[in-house]
């Protein structure tokens, strides 16, 4: 990475925890760890204090995977300008289903490896209220800057973990294409920039019965940030990717009727 990119990430590297008006949000990377035809998972986790995603995972047939995630994030806040106080409310809403392969490898089969490709759709409506061109609140303006956009994501994940009985953990790596069929700011079309996330992420699941948790713990960085942009912040963030939640694995409700 060159020194001017990593000058020129500071400025949304401050903003990495405030990703509630950013444009691209991204969801985090889907790791199941199905091992056998037949397997089912569904997932449901919390990001920050605004974002809900929920997830499933499905094995077709030996060493293949389909995935499908949906997540919704809305923030509310509000801005006072000149005695009058305006209220607003962030939406984004999102989907996408993926397809991929997995194996156990070693002797003991506890290294697991996976790879998914997927594709997503998106729509944003965002405010700013902290952005450098802020609209003057005359003849009842907002003071905040809006966005409004429709954005599709492409996405390839390679991802390995170490299975243990009680708990298991791995890392994964994916990188995220996004495309925008339509971008808006304060309700005028804008040059749609060129966004490539690289986006690795730690995670661990704890639990051996029906129902487990898993926590995980990344980030989504932009390969390129054009700093003389005034939308740079909202297009190009950087953005934290810690969730919380559970994971619902419904075979195993038969294995331990079986035993």
């Amino acid at each position: 990475m060159s020194l001017r990119y990593s000058f020129a990430l500071l400025p949304v590297v401050g903003a990495a925890l405030l990703t509630s008006c950013a444009v691209y949000v991204p969801t985090v990377p889907s790791t199941p760890l199905v091992t056998k035809a037949g397997d089912v998972e569904v997932t449901a986790a919390v990001r920050g204090l605004s974002s809900l995603e929920v997830g499933g995972a499905w094995s077709p047939a030996a060493h293949v995977v389909v995935t499908g995630e949906t997540a919704l994030m809305v923030s509310n806040g509000s801005e006072t300008s000149n005695g009058n106080t305006w209220e607003y409310t962030s939406v984004h809403k999102q989907a996408g289903v993926g397809v991929g392969t997995y194996r156990l490898v070693g002797a003991e089969q506890k290294v697991y490896l996976g790879a998914i490709g997927g594709f997503g759709l998106a729509k944003a409506n965002v405010y700013d209220p902290h952005a450098d061109d802020l609209i003057i609140p005359i003849f009842g303006k907002r003071p905040t800057t809006y966005f409004e956009a429709n954005y599709q994501r492409y996405y390839g994940q390679l991802y390995a973990a170490h299975l243990g009985e009680v708990v298991s953990y791995g890392a994964s790596a994916r990188g995220t294409f996004v495309h925008y069929s339509q971008l808006q700011r304060n309700y005028e079309a804008i040059a749609s920039p060129t966004s490539f996330f690289i986006e690795p992420t730690l995670f661990l699941r704890a639990g051996r019965g029906p129902l487990q948790f898993q926590g995980t713990l990344g980030f989504s960085i932009p390969t390129h940030v054009d700093a003389g942009s005034e939308s740079q912040r909202n297009l190009s963030p950087v953005s934290m990717l810690i969730s919380a939640g559970v994971v619902l694995r419904p075979q195993l409700f038969r294995h331990r009727a079986d035993d």
